[in-house]
């Protein structure tokens, strides 16, 4: 039917496919001969016959056109022999000779095992060759497949401990002395006599295999009193057989918690559980070190035969050496129940009952410090594994829940990446991948998933909102705080939530797309976006779902970062990013030296000059990079981070680079709540910010921190019309220097404007002497000009109906405001009559306003930046933040009272005395207007004492 080209293609393809086919029906290890007999008579006419109604002929050949002539009647046609699954077996073949396992076994062993026995090497000796360990191995890991291939032969998963005394009774036949052995314990545990000893003194050649099958049988019926049929002693020695050709163990750091300590084979967590840990103790604990639980918190493997630890200070001299289970200097071995305390569930629970003081005490003297998390239990992912997910599955598939009890220690001092555990009654609570909470429930056009505004009429356009109401050319500055709130905000905001997005791949076009593009609507005469052909809009793809909602259920949204403001834009939400981000040899973050500056680490070799240059900064968050001033937060942060790494090491040489690690991301993250809630906190909130946020009391589990969607998909973002056109850069001196300001667009996404143009000091130094731009309206150069073919604001009110979030008015009775039945019902919170005129013309009712509009339009409150409902919001938020994080800086149970006091004298200012280059002086307040009259010396500024930390 095709030509020579075609033919030969198609042939090509095919013939791969059955070469390449390890489950090619012809395959002789996929059937039996009898069964491949069988599937042989299969025919396309058969088939026909057996499943179409009222056809009694068909041609003999199914793709012949069928003629009288040529048909025959079904029942002429071959059938298949029906065979029951659970037949019981003839086991003769296996005696007989054209059946040799010891020539197939051989062959595939080829030198390593041709003519040795395994009996030859008594356990033990050291010196046993290394074709035995591969073998060892290779029996050992075919355990777990066998129990697959034969689980389907048992009616109740009792049978299934049968199935485990027979494979192990069929390893003392097959493997000699050393496995005979451990079968020998293994039996011994499960207290049941399966006449061992006669077993044992069968022949140990892999010609045994039809004797110990005979054996296996014998046993089942006679001694486990199962009525077992033949099937799965069969499965088990050819099973047994045909896995043994298989490669040797690939040790190549299959799962690591650290640098140094790895599982290096991903069957490792299974020989251990077998008790390989203790009767193969050498290679295991090289090799296997997370299953055999060898990693202490020097980050060093516990010796495998001696309980005595490396000492950290001798981690600390050999960091740039891999773990070894030997050393020459080592300390007096502890109690032997010392070393367990860390990994000892009922100690670490008790720990957890102890305030912080007697807790770092009582773990300290115990050796009971973890400072690693054992995360082999649950399902690790990264930001990119994330998007991946996404993109594949079209909805975001939540976090796996975590077994706490596992790193109780370890949860006891220091944070998850992930942020779970932090609730140790509810391990999900606040997690990265976990839906975010709500103050009011979604809704939505048909109460699922479609968004309000869908039908004609029911409210305006995103972009007439924008248009009408929010894009302003003009300035308006508050001396109320300077230009740094804008980008310190942009950080908290990265570090707390971040909202996955559909693949955008289908939304190039005006089609509204019902759960994946809602396009923005513009009108023709839009001087921006306008068109000459309609449909007009702006592309928007739609946030991705929890998997399971926006069918059944209302559509939910998920977090990707975790909810507690914990560092995490600096070291990221997920196990996985943090080991590209740190150094694990010194506990300090990666970073790159570039120009004489400090830089967060990138690859130099795409650096050539300013205008070619393409350096991608890599930070926590990946958004870090979108203007300048944020990568001087993110660069701010990363150098204190190494600057406190740095100094802990010289008080405690002894820790190991992860101890150092961990509690440098502790202080840090301290340092960022201790600034945001003393200082960025009351500049945005105003006069009523201890009203609002109230007094903290202590860590109360039942508060949920999880980020609220009203949260981060309107009121926090007040930030983005707090951007202004043009942006100062100062000197040393803290003058403006001529003719370098930046404009806004200038700025975004173009690293290589710090890297060949002095750094981060200029643009950080221009922020302080700027004053903040009131965040009531949004300036053009997002309206209209940042992205070129979108518009941020309309991209906010279009992700406010996305996720269903209810009218502004809904927003002001939960804040206690009167609910607005008349535009002018809105006259103490909007004061301008013409903008409530203009609400009124665009919206036409007042419970069809959105949030992110009426909220942005409210005049801020007194001292504050925000609206009474946006102050409300982000109180809220900040307040369950405070409340309902285990680790917030303030609970007794974290700190000693003396860090936590070191801590306290933190601020901002000297944040950046410490780790910007040329500036000797600083606003008091770092988020105040810098004036040359009222600045300070930095030296003069408090420092912290990071001596609190010491342990010598």
């Amino acid at each position: 039917l095709v030509g020579p080209t075609f033919a030969c293609l198609i042939a090509e393809q095919f013939r791969r496919l059955r070469d390449g086919d390890r489950f090619f029906y012809q395959n002789p290890e996929i059937f039996r001969p009898d069964q491949l007999a069988e599937i042989e008579k299969v025919s396309m006419s058969k088939l026909l016959c057996e499943n179409l109604k009222s056809f009694s002929k068909a041609p003999k050949d199914g793709f012949a056109i069928m003629r009288d002539a040529d048909t025959v009647p079904c029942s002429s046609l071959p059938s298949r022999t029906r065979v029951m699954r659970r037949e019981v077996l003839d086991f003769k073949w296996l005696h007989s000779a054209a059946y040799n396992p010891t020539d197939r076994v051989s062959k595939s062993f080829n030198i390593v095992l041709l003519n040795q026995s395994l009996r030859s090497h008594p356990i033990g000796l050291s010196e046993r060759l290394n074709a035995e360990k591969v073998l060892q191995f290779k029996i050992v890991r075919t355990a777990k497949r066998i129990f697959q291939c034969c689980r389907f032969c048992s009616k109740d998963s009792s049978h299934l401990v049968s199935w485990r005394i027979k494979f192990w009774t069929v390893l003392a036949e097959l493997s000699g002395t050393v496995i005979r052995v451990r079968a020998s314990i293994f039996l011994g545990r499960l207290n049941i006599n399966v006449g061992y000893k006669t077993a044992a003194t069968a022949a140990t050649s892999l010609t045994a295999v039809a004797f110990s099958v005979e054996i296996l049988r014998n046993i089942g019926m006679s001694k486990m009193h199962f009525q077992i049929q033949a099937i799965p002693a069969l499965c088990l020695a050819i099973s047994f057989i045909g896995l043994l050709s298989h490669a040797d163990p690939i040790t190549k750091n299959f799962r690591c918690i650290s640098s140094n300590c790895c599982d290096q084979h991903e069957w490792c967590g299974f020989w251990a559980g077998i008790g390989e840990c203790e009767t193969n103790k050498n290679w295991m604990n090289r090799n296997c070190q997370i299953s055999c639980k060898k990693c202490d918190d020097t980050n060093t493997i516990v010796n495998s035969t001696t309980p005595t630890p490396v000492t950290e200070s001798a981690k600390a001299k050999k960091v740039s050496q891999p773990s070894v289970s030997t050393t020459k200097k080592q300390t007096a071995a502890p109690p032997r129940q010392m070393l367990r305390r860390g990994h000892d569930p009922l100690f670490c629970a008790e720990m957890l009952r102890l305030n912080g003081s007697e807790r770092f005490q009582e773990m300290a003297r115990n050796g009971a410090i973890v400072v690693f998390e054992d995360a082999t239990s649950r399902r690790l992912l990264s930001a990119r594994d994330m998007v991946t997910n996404n993109q594949m599955m079209g909805c975001f598939r939540e976090q796996d829940s975590s077994d706490c009890n596992r790193n109780l220690c370890f949860h006891a001092m220091y944070r998850t990446l992930d942020g779970t555990c932090n609730n140790l009654r509810n391990p999900l609570v606040g997690a990265a991948g976990t839906t975010f909470n709500r103050i009011l429930p979604a809704v939505y056009e048909d109460g699922i998933g479609t968004p309000i505004s869908t039908r004609p009429g029911s409210r305006p356009s995103a972009r007439e909102a924008t248009r009408f109401l929010l894009s302003s050319p003009q300035l308006v500055t508050s001396s109320k705080g300077n230009m740094l709130l804008m980008p310190f905000g942009q950080f908290i905001v990265h570090d707390i939530s971040r909202t996955s997005l559909l693949p955008a791949d289908r939304c190039g076009s005006c089609t509204d797309i019902p759960g994946r593009c809602f396009p923005i609507k513009v009108e023709t005469i839009d001087p921006r976006f306008g068109c000459v052909r309609p449909p007009c809009c702006l592309f928007f793809t739609r946030s991705s779902p929890l998997c399971g909602t926006g069918a059944q259920s209302k559509r939910e949204q998920v977090n990707e970062n975790t909810a507690f403001l914990d560092g995490s834009a600096i070291y990221s939400s997920s196990l996985p990013d943090s080991l590209r981000l740190k150094d694990s040899k010194t506990g300090m973050m990666r970073f790159t030296f570039f120009n004489n500056h400090v830089m967060p680490p990138f690859n130099p070799h795409t650096c050539f000059g300013p205008n070619n240059c393409n350096a991608n900064l890599d930070v926590g968050d990946n958004r870090g990079t979108l203007f300048l001033s944020l990568i001087g937060v993110h660069t701010v942060f990363l150098r204190e981070h190494n600057r406190i790494a740095q100094q802990l090491l010289t008080l405690n040489p002894t820790w190991s680079a992860e101890r150092i690690f961990q509690e440098t991301r502790k202080i840090v993250g301290a340092i960022i709540q201790a600034i945001t809630y003393k200082e960025y906190l009351p500049k945005i909130l105003g006069i009523r910010y201890n009203s609002l946020m109230g007094n903290y009391t202590g860590y109360n589990p039942n508060v949920n921190p999880s980020i609220i969607n009203e949260f981060t998909t309107a009121a926090m973002r007040f930030g983005h019309a707090m951007i202004t056109e043009f942006y100062e850069r100062a000197d040393e001196h803290g003058k403006s220097v001529p003719n370098g300001k930046i404009r806004f667009d200038q700025g975004v996404l173009r690293p290589a404007r710090l890297l060949f143009e002095g750094g981060i000091e200029p643009v950080m130094r221009g922020h302080l002497i700027m004053e903040v731009k009131r965040p009531q309206r949004v300036t053009t150069s997002v309206t209209e000009n940042m992205f070129g073919s979108t518009d941020l604001a309309s991209t906010n009110v279009q992700r406010g109906r996305d996720h269903g979030l209810p009218s502004y008015n809904k927003y002001r009775e939960f804040c206690g405001l009167k609910k607005a039945r008349t535009f002018d019902d809105l006259s103490n919170e909007i004061l301008d009559p013409n903008l409530r005129n203009n609400l009124h013309q665009t919206y036409k009712q007042t419970d069809h306003i959105d949030l992110y509009v009426g909220g942005l339009l409210e005049d801020p409150v007194i001292d504050g930046l925000v609206g009474p409902t946006f102050a409300c919001l982000i109180a809220e938020q900040f307040r369950r933040l405070r409340d309902g994080d285990r680790f917030f800086y303030q609970n007794p149970e974290i700190f000693r009272p003396d860090q936590l006091a070191e801590i306290e004298k933190v601020s901002m200012s000297k944040l950046l005395c410490d780790n910007m280059k040329g500036i000797s002086k600083v606003p008091k307040d770092a988020f105040t207007v810098m004036k040359e009259s009222e600045a300070v010396s930095c030296s003069s500024l408090p420092s912290m004492n990071l001596s609190k930390w010491s342990t010598r």
